[in-house]
């Protein structure tokens, strides 16, 4: 162990150009460092800092890497295991954060993971046995607001072409339907009038079929995005207010 850190004293430019945010300059140094010195491996910092830097060029060898460092050191420090569980819940892998937390003491960074993860309830939970209690109430209360229903949003649009957009709050979407399905009934009707019925046959295979669907997909669509968009929101103030120093953004 003396022999590593005795190495680890010759990585003097791979850490300060780190430490600077040259994460790339950084990676060659340190990778520079583990071929003329195998040895410095056996050491967490090191293999860390090398981990985050490969994880700025490419997320996929970069979260292996983490991965690797904890197969590798069993017993890892409280603080070694925030920071991978950050670069995870940086790089969205959520479920590698949490199994890794769920062993830990850190419960206010597990409740974060799982709050990310979607797994509101047991987020609250979590926090609740962590004794936050401003952040689970701030929890509840976004439980409690309502959401656009994907179901109700496709019956009225089932009925009437774009209310189901309007309903979750996409209302130029919701005219645009509205006036395209009206129209294609309009054409339908006339067409059967003039007794053009090959006429009418097209118009309800190619505007009535095609746009009436698409309006029910839409309206499905539409729900979605406004609960996702209010998601989004409400979890960015949240982390602005909680979690301020992570630098983390919603995906």
């Amino acid at each position: 162990m003396v022999i590593v850190f005795v190495l680890c004293a010759q990585l003097p430019l791979a850490d300060s150009l780190f430490a600077h945010g040259y994460l790339e300059a950084a990676r060659i140094e340190y990778l520079r460092g583990f071929f003329f010195h195998p040895e410095l491996k056996r050491a967490i910092e090191p293999r860390l800092n090398y981990a985050i830097t490969v994880l700025s060029a490419d997320e996929s060898e970069g979260i292996a890497e983490l991965i690797g460092i904890v197969d590798s050191f069993p017993e890892l420090p409280p603080a070694i295991v925030n920071r991978i569980a950050v670069e995870y819940i940086r790089a969205g892998r959520y479920y590698l954060a949490i199994n890794l937390l769920n062993a830990g003491s850190d419960r206010k960074m597990l409740g974060l993971a799982l709050l990310l993860d979607d797994q509101l309830i047991e987020a609250r939970n979590t926090f609740v046995r962590n004794e936050d209690h401003v952040i689970a109430a701030e929890i509840d209360s976004f439980l409690c607001l309502p959401a656009r229903s994907e179901k109700t949003a496709l019956l009225l649009s089932l009925f009437l072409p774009g209310s189901g957009q309007v309903y979750a709050s996409d209302v130029r979407q919701g005219l645009v339907d509205f006036l395209i399905n009206i129209g294609s009934a309009y054409l339908l009707y006339n067409a059967f009038d003039q007794k053009k019925y090959v006429d009418a046959s097209l118009v309800f295979f190619f505007l009535i079929n095609r746009f009436y669907l698409g309006s029910l997909h839409n309206a499905q669509k539409a729900a979605n995005e406004y609960n996702e968009s209010r998601r989004r929101e409400w979890l960015n103030h949240f982390l602005d207010s909680h979690f301020d120093s992570l630098e983390l953004n919603v995906r």
